[in-house]
Formats: C-alpha cells, sequence, structure tokens
C-alpha cells in the first residue's frame, strides 16, 4: 500500500490516473470471492495445473504448487483484497503533506530516497499505521475467506460452537475473547486518526515537480502491474469464465441450482435494498452524535460518540449472534423478519458512518454557521442550508463507503437472514460451500460489478476535489 501509493502520487509512472483508481478497485472484492478464485487457479486439478499438462507436458500432481489452506495462503487472500485500506489513506496523506517541508529537505541536499525516509514517511506514518490497524480489524472479523480457506480462527470457531452445538455459551465465551482482541486495535485507529488530522492540516496546494525514476520506471510499471493483476485482474478473469461455463456447458449440479443462475437479479436487488436501506439509516443517525462532538465539543457529547463508535469493534459473527440471541429472548416476534436483519445491518454499520462522517462535518468553517445566525437564521435552518449542502460530498462518500460494506457483508446475513430472502454473499457462500463454483461465480461477479460501479464516482469525485483545490489555491 505505501509503495503503491508513493508511485502513484510522487513518481512518473507511466499512467498514474488510471493506476490511481486500478489500486483501489480490489476494495470492492470481497475477501471470500477472492479466496474461492484463487482456490479454483491453484488446487490440484485446477486451471493452473490444467494449463500446465496441456501446455508444458507436466503429469497429473507433478507441477508443484503452493497451498492455500495454511497461514500463507490466509495472509496472501486478506492481503490481496486489504491493502487499499492502505493504500487509500497514504495516497490522501502524501497529497496533504506540506510541500515546502520535502522541498527543503531536496534544496539542502538530500536525495529522493532520503526525503521520503526522514521527512514525507514521518509526516505519513499515522495514515499508514491507522490503515493498518483497520486491515487488523479487518484481519479479525473475517469470516468468509479463512472459512473458505479452511483456517481455524475465532470467527470460525465462534459460527462452529453457534451452528454445531445446542448449548451457544461457547460461542459467547468465544466472542468475548476475540472482542478483547479487538480493542486494542479500535483504541488505537482511533489515536491515529486523530495525530494523522493534527500532522497534515496545513497543506499547499501547488503543482509538484515528479521524482523521475529513470531506468526503474518500467520494473515500477511491471510490479504495480502485477499487483493489480493478483488483486483484481486474475479473480475477474475466473469468475467471467466460471459464469461462461455455467452458462454454455451447464453440469448436472448446475441443473439442481437453477440453471444460469435464474434468481440472480432478485438476489441482487435483495442486496442493494438491504444495503442502501441500512447505509442510509445508518448515516442519518451518525449525524447526531458527530454534530454534536464537531460544534459542541464536551464530556458528553465524547462519550456519546465513543459510545457510538465502539460496535467497530465487533465482527459481523458476533453482532449476528448477539441480535439473534438478544431477538429470541427478548423480541421473538422479529426474529427472522426483514426487520431483525436491517437492525443488525445498522448496528454493524454505525462506526464506520461515524468515522467517515466525521471529516465531512469538520471541513465546514464554524465561521460559516456563525454567519448565517448572524443574519438571524434558526440552528436548524443553518443546519440545513449552510452545513449540510457543504458537507455533502464527504458525506455522501461516507455513504458509499458504508453501502460498499453492506453489500460484502456475509456473516451478519447468514445468521438473521428471514427465510427466502437470500442476498448476493449468502448465494455465493452457499454454492462455494458445495464447490458449485460455476453457480457461486455469477453472483459474485454481480456483487463486484454493483460495489465497483458504487466506488468508481466516489474516486472520480474524490479526484475532482483534489483538482478543483489546486486550481482554487
Amino acid at each position: 500500500g505505501i509503495a503503491a501509493a508513493w508511485l502513484v502520487e510522487r513518481t512518473d509512472l507511466p499512467g498514474r490516473g488510471v493506476w490511481r483508481v486500478l489500486l483501489a478497485l480490489p476494495l470492492a472484492i470481497p475477501g471470500y470471492v477472492a479466496a474461492i478464485c484463487y482456490i479454483i487457479l491453484l488446487r490440484r486439478g485446477g486451471v493452473v495445473e490444467r494449463l500446465a499438462m496441456d501446455l508444458g507436458g507436466f503429469g497429473r500432481g507433478e507441477m508443484p504448487l503452493p497451498s492455500l489452506y495454511n497461514l500463507g495462503g490466509a495472509i496472501l487472500i486478506i492481503g490481496l483484497v486489504s491493502y487499499p485500506y492502505i493504500y487509500l489513506p497514504t495516497a490522501a496523506a502524501l497529497r496533504g503533506v506540506d510541500r515546502s517541508l520535502e522541498e527543503a529537505a531536496r534544496m539542502s541536499g538530500r536525495s529522493a530516497w532520503k526525503t521520503f525516509r526522514s521527512v514525507t514517511l514521518p509526516l505519513v506514518l499515522p495514515a499508514v499505521a491507522g490503515g493498518a490497524l483497520l486491515v487488523g480489524l479487518y484481519v479479525l472479523s473475517d469470516f468468509g475467506t479463512v472459512a473458505m480457506l479452511r483456517y481455524r480462527t475465532f470467527t470460525t470457531a465462534i459460527y462452529n460452537q453457534f451452528s454445531g452445538q445446542i448449548d451457544r455459551s461457547g460461542a459467547a465465551i468465544l466472542s468475548l475473547v476475540l472482542v478483547a482482541l479487538a480493542l486494542p486495535l479500535l483504541f488505537g485507529e482511533g489515536w491515529f486518526s486523530r495525530r494523522q488530522r493534527r500532522l497534515t492540516a496545513d497543506t499547499a496546494w501547488r503543482p509538484r515537480q515528479l521524482i523521475q525514476l529513470g531506468r526503474w520506471r518500467w520494473p515500477a510499471l511491471f510490479v504495480v502491474t502485477v499487483v493489480v493483476m493478483l488483486a483484481l485482474g486474475f479473480p475477474l478473469l475466473v469468475l467471467g469464465g466460471l459464469s461462461i461455463q455455467g452458462w454454455l456447458f451447464p453440469s448436472e449440479a448446475d441443473r439442481i441450482w437453477g440453471i444460469n443462475n435464474e434468481g440472480i437479479l432478485a438476489f441482487g436487488l435483495n442486496s442493494l435494498l438491504l444495503s442502501a436501506t441500512a447505509a442510509t439509516l445508518a448515516t442519518l443517525l451518525a449525524m447526531g452524535p458527530l454534530y454534536l462532538a464537531v460544534r459542541f465539543p464536551s464530556r458528553f457529547s465524547t462519550a456519546l460518540l465513543t459510545l457510538s463508535r465502539s460496535p467497530f469493534a465487533l465482527p459481523g459473527i458476533i453482532i449476528g449472534l448477539a441480535f439473534v440471541l438478544l431477538l429470541n429472548r427478548w423480541v421473538p416476534i422479529l426474529y427472522g423478519t426483514i426487520f431483525a436483519l436491517v437492525f443488525a445491518f445498522i448496528f454493524r454499520l454505525l462506526p464506520q458512518s461515524l468515522s467517515t462522517g466525521e471529516s465531512a462535518l469538520r471541513s465546514v468553517a464554524p465561521s460559516l454557521e456563525q454567519a448565517a445566525r448572524t443574519m438571524g437564521a434558526s440552528p436548524a435552518r443553518t443546519f440545513w442550508r449552510v452545513t449540510l449542502p457543504v458537507a455533502a460530498p464527504g458525506i455522501a462518500a461516507s455513504w458509499a463507503l458504508v453501502f460498499i460494506t453492506a453489500m460484502k457483508e456475509l456473516p451478519t446475513a447468514i445468521l438473521l437472514r428471514p427465510p427466502g430472502f437470500d442476498t448476493l454473499p449468502v448465494r455465493i457462500w452457499a454454492a462455494a460451500s458445495e464447490s458449485v463454483h460455476t453457480q457461486a461465480a455469477p453472483p459474485a461477479f454481480l456483487l463486484i460489478l454493483l460495489t465497483t460501479l458504487t466506488l468508481l464516482p466516489l474516486m472520480h469525485s474524490r479526484l475532482g476535489i483534489d483538482r478543483a483545490m489546486q486550481d482554487n489555491l
């Protein structure tokens, strides 16, 4: 993530504008989908071994293949889909660093590498560390990827305890341990977020002279291409090939599951409605604690914001399990309904809405609101006519990121979905669990397409904001 951000933002890497977008798109690929794709590629009898047998003269079982069903395989897959959590904040921090500091270092005789190591890296380190902590929270909460790779973690143990035992106290105990592991990461992410705002607040938006890579230009381009192919290209190729195979050459399993995945549009509509509803309600609910914390800082508002963000330390499988136990005991009439699923998604997404929406409200200058109040506008009218329009781009970006998270959410949907209400992740999980990959590929392809269509305007808007700030200043 650091290397990719530096190459795109600081050097004359060919096609920087294209790579800036492509390097962020793996954010749209769920880890369990990437795991399915690489299992199909690297398993015995998979795509790579068949190509080696047909083109390289290898016999069955002679081609050396890396095993994915271990710690290394889990690290590889999760790393490929989670590096944007480091790449994106690092790239934003590199755009926001005060350039006069780097220019002073270069004028004093330091090389580009020494300037990066002694000036640039310390300034963007809070963003890097904050992104790394987010990856840590992602890893602790991941269920689908490790389950596909049959690598035992707390999330898979919790699910097995929940689904295989009548007494679910074991799942509750394991959940408490997982929460205890996640809490330090949550507090660390908040500390680094505050540190990042303080270090990169003063920014000089003016044209920057790019570092000339020289003879390293083409090796750098090769490395970036390999990263994008591993994280984005190969999964899309595998999903496309499997979808075509299931459509043109359906097997008996395809016929049992439903030829051509006839219900895929219904699954996609369920995912869209659920994700859009939950993201909208979570964004609206986040405005209250955020506005109080940003405009009326006090112990109460800080405590309210911290309490609202606390579910960020709860993985989706724990939230789903908690809602199952609570609803069964206290509100059984809601269990197994769409309302329970929406409530659980809102609880899951609210902390992310708070984290991403806070910067949007902080971008509104208090002087604008004070001017409106001086002219006689009420607090509500000031918020509606001044605060909300200025913060709207950031709030829209926050909604889009929350929506993407909801679209990929698997364990909460598995545990709480009503009968007959399947989302795209649930359909992918059900088909892949039965090794009917030709039926898992079309919903996975549609899921990536829908999340990408949401992510691309967000990336374009972010770049447009940067250009406008450069032009104005």
